[in-house]
C-alpha cells in the first residue's frame, strides 16, 4: 500500500500542498516535485524555474484544475470515513513529530533510531524513516551535537489516497518552522512530505517521510507567509502508538 502512496506523491504532489500554502506555492510545487523526492540535477533545477513561470502567469487556470483533480480524486473514494480520517491524520501528526523532535535531540543517530523504533512497532516495516530520514534530519539540524535546532510545526496537510477494504493510505506535508530565541530565528524551515497508511482501527501500518531539499525549501519558504508569533499546538499521541 505504502508503494501506491509513494506513486500518489509523485504524480499528485501539487495537490496535497496546495491545501496549506496558497496557490503561488502549489503553482510552484508543481514543478518542484520531482526534486522533492529525488536528488536532482542542474537540467532538472533549469526545468523547474521555467516551469514555474509559466504557471505563475496562469494562476487561475491552475488552481481550478487543481480543485477538479481534487474533487475526482474524493468521488474515487465511496464511503471514506471523515471522522476516522482525522484520527489518522491526528496520529500521524504525533508521529511526525516524534520523529523531528530528534533536530533537538542531545542522543547520537544510532541511539535515536533505537528510541523510535522501540516506541513505534511500524517503522521496522518502512525503516526508511530510521535509516534514511533520520540521519539526514540529525546531520542537517544539528542533532546530536550538544547545539540541535527545535522546531514547532507550523502547517500540516494529509490527504487519504487510496482506500483498499479497511485499510486507508494517506499522503501529506508538513512545514516546521525553528524556535525562536529573542525573537529572532535559529535557523530556516523545513518541509517535510511524508505517507502512511492505517488499518480500520487506527493503527498505523506504516510511514515515511523525506526532507525537502536546502534548495526546495529556500523556495517554499521564500513564499510562506510567515508564522504567527504563539507556537503551534503539538498533538498528543494518538491510537497507533506503542509504547
Amino acid at each position: 500500500m505504502i508503494e501506491d502512496a509513494k506513486d500518489w506523491v509523485r504524480a499528485r504532489a501539487g495537490k496535497v500542498l496546495v491545501c496549506s500554502t496558497g496557490t503561488l506555492l502549489a503553482l510552484s510545487l508543481l514543478s518542484l516535485v520531482p526534486a522533492l523526492l529525488a536528488d536532482g540535477s542542474a537540467d532538472a533545477d533549469s526545468k523547474a524555474d521555467q516551469l514555474i513561470v509559466q504557471l505563475q502567469g496562469k494562476q487561475e487556470d491552475a488552481q481550478a484544475a487543481l480543485e477538479t483533480k481534487h474533487a475526482r480524486l474524493l468521488s474515487d473514494l465511496p464511503g471514506m470515513d471523515a471522522e476516522r480520517a482525522d484520527r489518522d491524520r491526528a496520529t500521524a501528526r504525533s508521529v511526525l513529530l516524534s520523529l523531528t523532535d530528534s533536530s533537538a535531540s542531545s542522543r547520537t543517530v544510532r541511539e535515536t533510531q533505537v528510541a523510535l523504533d522501540a516506541r513505534y512497532g511500524f517503522l521496522g516495516n518502512s525503516s526508511r524513516s530510521l535509516t534514511e530520514f533520520i540521519p539526514e534530519w540529525m546531520a542537517a539540524t544539528g542533532a546530536g551535537q550538544g547545539a540541535g535546532t527545535a522546531y514547532q510545526l507550523a502547517d500540516f496537510d494529509a490527504d487519504v489516497i487510496a482506500v483498499k477494504g479497511l485499510d486507508y493510505a494517506y499522503a501529506g506535508v508538513a512545514r516546521l518552522d525553528p524556535v525562536s530565541v529573542d525573537g529572532k530565528p535559529t535557523a530556516k524551515s523545513e518541509y517535510v512530505v511524508f505517507t502512511f497508511a492505517t488499518g480500520q482501527d487506527g493503527t498505523v501500518a506504516s510511514f515515511e517521510a523525506y526532507r525537502a531539499s536546502a534548495r526546495t525549501r529556500d523556495q517554499l519558504a521564500a513564499q510562506t507567509p510567515p508564522a504567527s508569533a504563539s507556537p503551534a499546538p503539538t498533538a498528543s499521541p494518538g491510537p497507533g502508538h506503542s509504547g
